[in-house]
């Protein structure tokens, strides 16, 4: 139903109408048929959506898609990480690439978004530098003759899209993770996908990157710890944790821990610190909590293959000593 507020969002339209936002949020910095590249880690104000990460820099756009369009990851004198996910407008994922190359995109969708993962390390100002050269040679074509289309978002009554939302997280903290709420057409169960949408809108499906998130419901003024087995993954893959406050959002910049710099316990496993800084001292593999009922995520990407079948068990942190 529209009203002076814009469509009334309901269970059946909340996942175009969530996408449709996240798309005009991009249109509206840079056009469409544009990618706006991160040229550092997403900045924490300007975050396009909850639960995004901070281990690799995003070229993202939407992009007009007839058949015939195709989009050129470039080659990289490392095999870094980079992935081309396209999301169609009813967030099925049917094509996820990998560079170095030139893949056609074929969508069920008049327009698609086109998100780029490109692994950084932050801390290296000359790493940030040549995947900013990389993002550069990310390139979309069109079919000889056709003129790209411009992306027309539309007016959604937000309490409507708010309420609906927050009915769909509280499902899916329910859920043991979120391997099934992403994936291409006809493979995904549409409540499962509105779950997903509703606290991590863009994920890859699972045969490409497990995402296990969880809220304890600790207190952000404590330290707590916690020990965990290392998560496999295949050539070119890597795995994160990344802190969020209760709002699923990036609160400060010591938010992020990956296997390049976590420091390994004598048996193999790993602890990680959760707190703030001036309650955990100065401990290894520390994450700093932004208040009160923190939201914990870890991504594997290029999972082994027994973990996109079981899972990974995440443990409860407790309260450290």
């Amino acid at each position: 139903m529209n009203g002076e507020q814009g469509i009334t969002v309901t269970s059946g339209n909340f996942v175009e109408a969530d996408v449709d936002l996240t798309f005009a949020h991009i249109v509206n910095e840079v056009g469409t048929n544009n990618f706006r590249h991160d040229r550092t880690l997403i900045p924490l104000d300007k975050q396009p959506a909850v639960t995004m990460n901070r281990d690799t820099v995003y070229s993202f756009g939407a992009f007009y898609a007839p058949t015939g369009t195709t989009v050129t990851l470039p080659v990289s004198k490392d095999g870094r990480y980079q992935s081309a996910m396209i999301i169609q407008t009813d967030h099925y994922i049917d094509q996820v690439f990998y560079g170095p190359g030139t893949f056609e995109i074929v969508a069920k969708t008049e327009f698609v978004g086109i998100a780029v993962r490109t692994q950084v390390d932050a801390t290296d100002r000359d790493d940030v530098k040549y995947v900013n050269q990389l993002q550069d040679q990310i390139v979309v074509t069109w079919p000889d003759g056709v003129t790209p289309k411009e992306y027309k978002p539309r007016k959604w009554d937000m309490p409507s899209l708010l309420e609906v939302r927050t009915e769909y997280q509280k499902k899916a903290a329910a859920l043991p993770n979120l391997n099934a709420t992403s994936g291409a057409r006809g493979t995904v169960d549409p409540e499962l996908q509105k779950m997903g949408v509703s606290v991590a809108l863009g994920l890859l499906p699972p045969e490409h990157a497990v995402y296990v998130y969880r809220d304890f419901g600790l207190k952000g003024d404590r330290c707590y710890a916690a020990t965990y087995a290392k998560p496999k993954f295949g050539e070119g893959g890597f795995f994160s944790f990344t802190m969020y406050g209760s709002d699923k959002l990036i609160h400060n910049e010591r938010s992020t821990l990956n296997n390049r710099v976590i420091k390994d316990n004598p048996d193999g496993t790993f602890t990680i610190h959760y707190g703030p800084k001036d309650v955990c001292g100065d401990v290894l593999n520390w994450l700093e909590t932004p208040g009160d009922n923190w939201y914990l995520g870890l991504r594997v990407y290029r999972p082994d293959q027994a973990i996109v079948a079981h899972g990974y068990d995440m443990p409860v942190p407790v309260e450290a000593t």
